[in-house]
């Protein structure tokens, strides 16, 4: 019974037995948090601000591709560096999704513009062309306007086009004289007056070639042109430029006292309506934007005639 009783206190009431430690026990490991070093990299953050410059850099480039803006190399990849350091911090902040927004914008331009019939069926572009009928009676004079010149003093296809659609007028005796503006390059003054006389030297017939210098617009060529041809008496003429610049031009020589008929040029640099590839449709839409843009401008300036002042 004692036994039992023992026994019972034993295995019921008494603590159970600490262990003794062995000798040579490895003492538990403790866990040590290591704050984070300044010097570490946040990966997420760096590609986060990698798409945002993606992005930006991307959109400015498609900008520059439907306005114009990739015929400026001065001015798009300079403007392409400070566009992607602005959109890598943009795309930190809570304004990203903006920029995701204007990027999935200026694609689906873009695509719509170069890779649809976009410009030639649904863009007003041939409303922008005047082409008014030649009179029974010669005209004054055809003026030429001019279009561009490259470094070595050559027209460019545009100045071009307009210069042989001029001279098919005079060879089929549209006009006793031919007024060409002379083109310069800013700050080169290399002029295009030699490869214009190569040009004009083609056709046979006898004709005096005028020449107005000093134009940078539209409007200092017709300016220009009426200063030279008023003391002729010379106020009927035919102006020839590219088709989408017709509307504004024509309406900026009407506005200074000409009687005009618009003709515009055998266009190789573009079609109006037969634009069928991305290049062309690109080229187009860019001509269109310009001329919308400078349309408004020379209207809020009082430069063109509108149809109740013609």
């Amino acid at each position: 019974m004692r036994a039992a009783s023992y026994l019972g206190v034993t295995m019921q009431g008494a603590p159970a037995p600490t262990p003794t430690p062995l000798p040579n026990a490895t003492p538990p490991l403790e866990r040590v948090v290591t704050p984070p070093s300044s010097n570490d990299i946040d990966w997420q953050s760096l590609l986060i601000a990698g798409f945002g410059a993606t992005c930006a850099l991307l959109t400015w480039l498609v900008v520059g591709a439907l306005t114009g803006l990739g015929k400026v190399p001065s001015l798009l990849f300079p403007g392409a560096m400070l566009v992607a350091l602005v959109g890598a911090v943009v795309g930190l902040t809570r304004a990203a999704v903006i920029l995701w927004v204007l990027t999935a914008a200026a694609l689906v331009a873009f695509c719509t513009i170069a890779m649809t019939s976009f410009v030639t069926r649904v863009l007003p572009t041939s409303a922008m062309v005047r082409r008014d009928n030649l009179p029974a009676q010669p005209l004054d004079a055809v003026v030429v306007l001019s279009g561009g010149i490259t470094p070595d003093g050559m027209l460019v296809p545009e100045a071009l086009d307009r210069l042989l659609t001029g001279l098919a007028l005079m060879r089929d005796n549209v006009a006793p004289v031919l007024v060409v503006t002379e083109p310069r390059r800013p700050g080169q003054g290399v002029t295009a007056a030699a490869d214009q006389a190569r040009v004009r030297a083609l056709v046979a017939r006898s004709f005096p070639m005028l020449m107005v210098d000093s134009v940078h617009t539209t409007r200092d060529e017709a300016v220009n042109a009426w200063r030279l041809l008023e003391a002729r008496n010379a106020k009927n003429v035919a102006v020839v430029t590219s088709p989408l610049h017709t509307r504004r031009a024509c309406a900026t020589f009407e506005q200074v006292g000409f009687v005009v008929t618009c003709v515009p040029a055998i266009s190789r640099v573009y079609s109006v309506t037969g634009a069928d590839n991305g290049s062309d449709r690109l080229t187009l839409f860019r001509e269109w934007l310009y001329e919308r843009a400078a349309w408004f401008e020379y209207r809020a300036r009082g430069w063109v005639a509108t149809p109740g002042t013609r």
